[in-house]
């Protein structure tokens, strides 16, 4: 069992190497996606992932969703506005939470996570295919 003395939740230092936002085309497992690079220097933002149903999602850059089929009536996950799905990532998008042991030490990494933005560098990629049915999220 671990002991909390061994948990390192901060960096030595932490610098924003980051140069700026980038919007590039790039080829993965040949499909084309767009990608905007640095994405954490941007404020949140929504996007539609498009289905040839009666499917619907929203998902915002954070990680926050919203998903169903027909209308809001029949939403799969609560149907907030664009700001609601932003402030709300934390609990209605994915939610992934590693323990990382290096060199004899642990530390705690929440992806898409603004809690450890500022103990970690971290450079945020967005993806998103030209035919806008997938999204891809790297940290």
């Amino acid at each position: 069992m671990l002991k909390n003395e061994n948990i390192k939740m901060e960096a030595e230092s932490v610098e924003n190497l980051n140069t700026g936002v980038e919007i590039q085309v790039v080829e993965i497992e040949k499909e084309t996606f767009f990608k905007i690079s640095n994405q954490q220097l941007m404020r949140p933002f929504l996007m539609n992932i498009v289905s040839n149903s009666n499917h619907w999602m929203y998902i915002v850059s954070n990680g926050g969703l919203t998903a169903g089929r027909k209308n809001p009536e029949y939403a799969l996950f609560p149907y907030y506005t664009d700001d609601k799905l932003a402030e709300f990532a934390d609990i209605t998008g994915s939610k992934s939470i590693f323990q990382i042991n290096l060199d004899g030490q642990v530390f705690i990494w929440e992806p898409y996570s603004n809690r450890n933005t500022s103990k970690y560098k971290i450079t945020r990629n967005l993806y998103k295919n030209i035919y806008g049915n997938k999204v891809i999220f790297e940290e």
